[in-house]
């Protein structure tokens, strides 16, 4: 999609310096005032109503100025929108604040934690104590009617709740000081409980991630006992085929993923699938950013959707915002969402209807807004990806070996079907003399002095072969695991043996200690 296209196709939902939302004074009264900048996106759908919810700056664009926690929905599927303040910070000082909301969805209601300051001028990190801080949530209850066929819908929301009192006293072998919600859309697992990701810090500035959930609707909550690797904040959280996985954002070294079966009391990092996957620059040393990761089903296929920028321009930039596809197995790279090389950092994704929509900052001169977008042709390039992977299982899963040797491959009496679980990558039948494609359609190996044939490669001459870039992708090596365990498996047919009378090595497999 060409830039001009992408423009047209996309909404400035929240513009920085024009935007106004419904601001209530001291007084009482309330008028329309602009805001500087808008942070922190998330994207959900509430009984088929749309919600977009962010951070409203409305002096500057810093983490420690006046804010609070906006709103916008929408009946119509993004084409008109309300507006409402939800949070409202205390009004304490010019920079109290309500910040970094996370956000769950459960039934016709919405969860919200943020963290809330009174009079501090400080971020979070340079606090000596928590004492101007307070974590809150308040619930958003989305009401619906219909007259004459027009649907409209409400949204109301209750006092904030203090969940101050529940921060457990040590955090990594230290006195904690303060959490923040992870940022951005949680969860409800399958058995309704509800699940926000934080990001705690203890009194000697060790922050690491974890869980805190509700098993009743939020009238209590309660942290888990396990915590992540340190370093690890911003995180998304996922339940899948049991378990739960959080990927976890990481300055200055690539993203890290955790899985735990046990609701978060332990997390094992995901080294056989998508840690270290993604880096947060060229050199996957840069400054992180939140990334949304979201369950979707598509093609029938249970799949996880993410976000992130690149970041070519380094350091706090966070440019070309990146969507991938993953199937906790193979890991696609669908392309770039934002337009051109502006400033993307923070994103939601939200999957419904079979569309998908994302809500992404924009960020010009540390000035940011949100823009809503619907990625037409990346869901149809995923779709296709994902008919492939299904299709090649299929092919795959038609292989076996027959009881009776005597009987032909394929038949329908088998022993054992050809596996296909952490099957990531197949060079077989597709490419040319230069290039040998995966038949996943993820990770491409270059050839020298090659020639296709059915279903291979024909390698003929010295130095001849293939090199699959399994740890040299660069930023994002989507093959990281094979930097602790992996399998590779040929098969290879000696067409011609040497005319010569001593020994010439005809096959070879290195591993580039490079990488």
């Amino acid at each position: 999609m060409s830039t001009e296209e992408r423009e047209r196709s996309r909404v400035i939902l929240f513009e920085r310096g024009v935007t106004t939302v419904p601001f209530e004074d001291n007084d009482g009264t309330t008028y329309q005032r602009r805001v500087h900048s808008f942070r922190i996106p998330s994207l959900i759908d509430v009984d088929g109503v749309m919600v977009a919810i962010g951070d409203a700056r409305y002096n500057a664009s810093n983490d420690n100025s006046f804010i609070e926690t906006v709103v916008k929905y929408s009946v119509d599927d993004g084409k008109t929108w309300e507006t409402q303040i939800a949070i409202k910070n205390t009004r304490a000082s010019n920079v109290s604040r309500v910040v970094d909301p996370t956000v769950i969805v459960k039934g016709n209601k919405i969860y919200v934690l943020v963290a809330r300051y009174n009079k501090s001028t400080k971020n979070w990190g340079q606090h000596p104590d928590g004492k101007d801080w307070e974590p809150v949530f308040s619930v958003g209850e989305v009401k619906k009617t219909a007259i004459n066929g027009k649907v409209n819908a409400t949204i109301t929301w209750n006092n904030p709740v203090s969940l101050k009192s529940i921060f457990p006293e040590n955090i990594a072998g230290a006195a904690s000081k303060q959490f923040l919600g992870g940022v951005g859309v949680s969860i409800v697992t399958t058995n309704g409980t509800l699940v926000f990701p934080v990001q705690a810090m203890n009194k000697i500035n060790g922050v690491a991630s974890m869980i805190m959930y509700s098993q009743d609707d939020g009238n209590t909550w309660k942290f888990a006992n396990g915590i992540t690797a340190l370093g690890c904040t911003e995180s998304s959280i996922v339940e899948w085929e049991g378990k739960l996985i959080m990927n976890t954002r990481v300055d200055y070294s690539p993203r890290k993923v955790f899985e735990s079966t046990d609701m978060g009391e332990t997390w094992t990092e995901a080294v056989g699938t998508l840690s270290r996957v993604w880096g947060n620059s060229p050199s996957r040393k840069g400054p992180g950013s939140q990334g949304p990761f979201i369950p979707v089903t598509i093609e029938g296929k249970r799949l996880m959707l993410f976000t992130h920028p690149l970041n070519f321009k380094g350091m706090w930039n966070r440019d070309r915002l990146h969507l991938w596809v993953t199937d906790n197995n193979r890991i696609f790279d669908v392309g770039q969402i934002s337009v051109d090389d502006e400033n993307a950092a923070y994103s939601s994704l939200l999957y419904r209807g079979d569309k998908l929509y994302c809500l992404h900052e924009t960020n010009l001169q540390e000035n940011y807004s949100l823009v809503f977008l619907e990625p037409k042709e990346e869901l149809n390039l995923i779709k296709s990806v994902v008919k492939t992977w299904i299709e090649q299982d299929k092919n795959f899963s038609d292989i076996c070996t027959p009881v009776d040797p005597k009987e032909l491959s394929g038949a329908s009496d088998c022993d054992l079907p050809f596996p296909t679980a952490g099957l990531v990558g197949f060079l077989s039948d597709g490419g040319d003399g230069k290039q040998w494609k995966d038949a996943y359609r993820c990770v491409d190996a270059s050839v020298k002095n090659a020639k296709k044939v059915p279903n291979g490669m024909r390698f003929k001459g010295v130095g001849a072969g293939a090199l699959w870039p399994v740890g040299k992708q660069g930023q994002n090596q989507r093959y990281h695991f094979s930097n602790y365990m992996f399998t590779l498996v040929a098969t290879v047919q000696i067409v011609e043996l040497p005319k010569v009378g001593n020994p010439v090595p005809l096959l070879g497999v290195s591993l580039d200690e490079a990488g």
